[in-house]
């Protein structure tokens, strides 16, 4: 018995120690700046209702998406996107949606509503060279379908702006979010 205590103890242990450490701390040299999304043609889909979720927390605080755009939140969690019809979405559920005291078990309804999901990636921020003017971060995303198993979105465009009022839109070159758009003219 007191074999396998041991045992136990070490696995234990050894698992403590090869648990991987996941820090929360600025990097010098680099500004985080929050991405502020924008679905550009969420018009087009007026039966539905565009949710977020979080990749860290899922859906215990889902929010409406409103006019289309979403952002800040934690820096280190990412959002979800759901797409449901307006006409599933319960009303007491939508009431309470964006409260601080919401008396509804949230995860428990959203996990079985009717609502698909996209998989595209979509991070709260991310951080760049402080010395790079920045003032905000857009990123335009486009509704390709959406089906009773699918919601298809794609990123299209990174907006820059900068502190002096210009702008650099890039169209977007793939999944990662680390690159860094060139100085902006005088």
């Amino acid at each position: 018995m007191k074999k396998i205590a041991i045992q136990i103890f070490l696995l234990f242990l050894t698992g403590m120690l090869l648990t991987p450490v996941i820090a929360d701390v600025p990097i010098e040299g680099m500004k985080q700046y929050n991405y502020q999304y924008v679905i550009n043609n969420s018009a087009d889909y007026p039966e539905y209702l565009f949710l977020t979720s979080s990749e860290i927390w899922g859906y215990e605080h889902p929010s409406i998406v409103v006019n289309g755009s979403f952002g800040g939140g934690y820096k280190l969690d990412g959002f979800v996107l759901h797409a449901m019809k307006e006409a599933d979405l319960n009303p007491l559920i939508r009431e309470e949606l964006g409260t601080v005291n919401q008396k509804t078990d949230l995860p428990g309804y959203f996990t079985s509503a009717p609502l698909v999901t996209s998989e595209v990636m979509l991070p709260v921020a991310t951080n760049m060279d402080d010395t790079v003017p920045l003032t905000n971060l857009t990123i335009l995303l486009q509704i390709q379908n959406i089906t009773n198993a699918e919601l298809n979105v794609t990123k299209i465009r990174t907006i820059y702006g900068f502190e002096n009022g210009t702008t650099i839109d890039q169209v977007f070159q793939g999944e990662t979010d680390d690159t860094q758009p060139g100085t902006p003219g005088a």
